[in-house]
């Protein structure tokens, strides 16, 4: 068992460490806030957020402010995502690990110093439940926990960070590209790509699963397969704003499984030419 370690005190080790942190309510920013953009290491102002927020839990900007980047995997999507990628590349090099409090796993690494800038990535090659959290993304740090009860851990806490394996990083776009998606899965149909451009520029920070919900009925009622839906939905969740709090992979399936188990309405093009 860990030592429990109030979370104040434990925002001010991680602060010491020089990873700069930042509180949260459950796994968002609080209302107000400027989120992972306003992380520090300054232990007068962590002190002070911890003090007007004594229960928050503690967020990692990652990418370059802190120097670490995240694998994060869900279960179970994540896990068998993750085993392809292994089997198809090589296993990950022991890195340090912690549990989240929905039984996945973050993978915390050394960020590049090789000049590019790794953003954020929803579904990691097309693989729901595999993330990855860069430059303007962050993570939840142990001993935050969800609903009072539900807790992250270290799996591992003397294992030291270990450098991004070069083939993982050859997977991870660059700031200004987009994720490029396995070939074969066909998502560049007319109506397809009509409703993602649409979707994308109706989405804000405040709106992106509502909008996500949205693109997956248009494209249910275009006679659309949900494998192909599923594709969009990623693309979708890798151009929306991330700002404060990131949007998952999970989040852009759950919209894709609630869509597609309503009955199918009138083609959505055709409702729009009246």
């Amino acid at each position: 068992m860990q030592p429990e370690i109030p979370l104040s005190d434990q925002a001010l080790i991680y602060a010491r460490l020089g990873w700069p942190v930042f509180p949260l309510a459950g796994k968002i920013p609080y209302e107000g806030t400027n989120g992972h953009k306003a992380a520090t290491t300054d232990e007068a102002v962590l002190t002070q957020a911890w003090s007007e927020h004594p229960k928050a839990n503690i967020g990692l900007a990652t990418g370059k402010p802190s120097g670490v980047i995240v694998l994060d995997m869900d279960v179970p999507e994540g896990y068998y995502g993750l085993k392809t990628l292994q089997e198809q590349y090589e296993t990950l090099p022991d890195t340090k690990r912690s549990r989240t409090a929905n039984g996945g796993m973050h993978y915390f690494f050394v960020n590049p110093d090789d000049g590019n800038t790794y953003p954020n990535v929803v579904g990691l090659t097309g693989q729901i439940g595999l993330d990855f959290r860069g430059h303007g993304g962050y993570v939840v740090l142990p001993p935050s926990s969800l609903y009072g009860r539900k807790h992250y851990t270290w799996a591992n806490p003397e294992t030291p960070l270990a450098p991004l394996p070069d083939w993982l990083r050859t997977l991870l776009p660059v700031k200004g590209e987009h994720q490029q998606f396995p070939q074969g899965l066909g998502f560049a149909s007319s109506s397809g790509e009509k409703w993602l451009s649409e979707a994308v520029a109706r989405a804000t920070h405040g709106n992106r699963n509502a909008t996500g919900f949205w693109l997956a009925c248009q494209l249910r009622d275009d006679g659309l397969s949900q494998q192909h839906a599923t594709t969009l939905l990623l693309v979708y969740a890798n151009r929306v704003p991330q700002e404060r709090s990131s949007y998952s992979s999970k989040e852009a399936l759950a919209s894709v499984k609630s869509a597609y188990s309503r009955p199918r309405r009138e083609p959505a093009t055709k409702r729009e030419r009246r």
